[in-house]
């Protein structure tokens, strides 16, 4: 199954109308300014900008990230709980290897997004889908499907792929439901940057104080998906397990290009 997904991801052949998702208008790049800060930080020939980095992320890019979320998002944490990924995906990877045993029951959203539940199936987790309705995710107290579930990935802001936006009542509903059951919830606020009309409601993971919600967020809808910069925002419990994943994985992410997205926040140039 996994196999039969990746071609759909694959860049193509370019058409008249591209319907691929996740893919922002590359026109709109401000690239004098991006090549202007890759500028700078090669000139200032700093060893450490070529060497490899901290498997968490270079630690100016994470609190430059805490300072962000807490302003746009409520988020509430330290630059100690920010993980630096190569995209959401990812920080999906991840979490799926260190929070998942096989058979474990994760929720996820029906319709949802599709990179989530292979992750989570790649782990050896029983995928359980649960319908969305006007105000997103429907998990009810009493649904024999989550009975036991380990994990919910959610994307409340705007959920993907239908857009909605999950009401205060029902994420304290959720919340409430992942406390009782001692369950972790993946908030994955893929494009909250993106405001179409009103103003954004507070996430889930400043809602719960950080206690329960593992926050997920890019940097590849705004700026370019090669960047491959996104971030998980975590208790602190999970923080050692997820690193030393991170770890593994790959060594650290690519330090030249955390330098410039931390600037482009620190700057003000990122808004």
């Amino acid at each position: 199954r996994i196999a039969a997904l990746a071609p759909s991801w694959a860049p193509g052949r370019a058409h008249p109308i591209d319907f691929r998702y996740g893919r922002p208008s590359f026109d709109a790049l401000p690239q004098r300014i991006w090549r202007r800060l890759v500028a700078r930080h090669l000139r200032a020939g700093s060893v450490a900008a070529l060497d490899y980095g901290e498997p968490a992320g270079w630690l100016p890019l994470r609190e430059a990230i805490a300072r962000h979320v807490a302003r746009t998002r409520a988020v509430v944490c330290r630059a100690e709980q920010v993980v630096v990924v190569h995209g959401s995906q990812q920080g999906l990877q991840l979490l799926a290897q260190t929070l998942l045993d096989p058979g474990d029951r994760v929720v996820v959203e029906e319709p949802g997004y599709v990179g989530a539940t292979f992750a989570f199936l790649g782990a050896g987790a029983r995928v359980v889908p649960v319908p969305v309705d006007a105000a997103g995710l429907r998990l009810s107290a009493r649904d024999p499907r989550a009975a036991g579930a380990r994990l919910v990935h959610v994307t409340p802001s705007h959920q993907f792929p239908t857009g909605v936006t999950m009401p205060l009542e029902r994420r304290r509903a959720l919340l409430a439901w992942a406390e009782r059951r001692r369950a972790w919830i993946v908030e994955d606020d893929y494009d909250s940057e993106f405001r179409f009309e009103a103003s954004p409601l507070e996430s889930l993971q400043g809602l719960d104080g950080g206690r329960r919600v593992i926050y997920l967020g890019t940097f590849s809808k705004v700026l370019f998906p090669a960047l491959r910069i996104g971030y998980l925002i975590l208790p602190p419990s999970l923080v050692p397990a997820v690193v030393a994943a991170k770890a593994l994985a790959d060594t650290g992410g690519a330090t030249l290009e955390q330098r410039v997205l931390a600037t482009l926040l620190h700057d003000g140039l990122f808004d």
